[in-house]
């Protein structure tokens, strides 16, 4: 598999390979690259990173972006700093004070990016313990996420198959882990958060973990019903 695999125009996914987990559990893990319109480029949550996959990022453009988008997904933001340290850093709610080591510019809040129109960014809302922010790129209609959703299509062995099974992400489809139930500590305002996701008008989803794939915004919300503890209005409608 090529380390840059193309999600549509100016996205591409950024292959990290997989993390091993206690128990022998592997987890896929990528990062998604955005270039600008101003030519530059966008690292959501960073991932390792070989020389090579560098080199072929740095022919798409300069990073001037690096994102770690939830308090958890930030293992690898030290070294995406080293490589492009001129790149300015967002942070997820609270991931600064989790990690004062590491140099954030900016604290990503929910709006458009930057106040432009290029993304917008959603960070859901009543689930403090992740705080993660979710990003949508106008232009190709996709949804970049950390762990609202996970894709894994191809476990790598029946240990990972069994884990991924028991919380609830399991079968090779587009899925969401029970964990959001434990996470979502109001419930009003994790749906608040939902809906304005739901609201843009996505055509497909990148998350961290496995494959992008080609869903609108009612398919995904027959996905997202344990972030908002039942069945968003926009699945049920005709």
């Amino acid at each position: 598999m090529s380390a840059l695999i193309p999600i549509a125009d100016d996205v591409w996914h950024v292959d990290g390979g997989e993390l091993r987990q206690p128990g022998g559990v592997y987890m896929p893990s990528r990062a998604t690259l955005v270039r600008l319109r101003d030519r530059s480029l966008l690292l959501y949550s960073p991932v390792a990173i070989a020389d090579q996959t560098a080199a072929a990022i740095d022919a798409l453009g300069p990073v001037a972006h690096i994102v770690a988008p939830t308090r958890i997904h930030h293992l690898f933001v030290a070294g995406a700093i080293a490589r492009w340290p001129k790149a300015e850093t967002h942070a997820a709610p609270g991931l600064a004070a989790k990690r004062p080591d590491l140099r954030f510019d900016h604290a990503l809040a929910s709006g458009a990016w930057r106040g432009g129109d290029e993304l917008d960014v959603e960070v859901v809302a009543g689930a403090p313990k992740l705080g993660e922010a979710v990003f949508f790129h106008r232009a190709s209609r996709a949804l970049i996420c950390a762990d609202l959703v996970f894709h894994v299509t191809r476990p790598r062995n029946l240990r990972t198959k069994i884990v991924l099974a028991i919380v609830g992400a399991g079968g090779g489809r587009l899925a969401q882990s029970r964990a959001w139930r434990f996470l979502r500590r109001d419930r009003a305002a994790a749906r608040g958060s939902v809906d304005r996701i739901l609201a843009w008008p996505i055509e497909r989803v990148a998350p961290c973990h496995g494959e992008a794939i080609a869903i609108d915004a009612r398919g995904l919300a027959r996905v997202v019903t344990r972030v908002y503890g039942g069945t968003p209005p926009l699945a049920l409608a005709p």
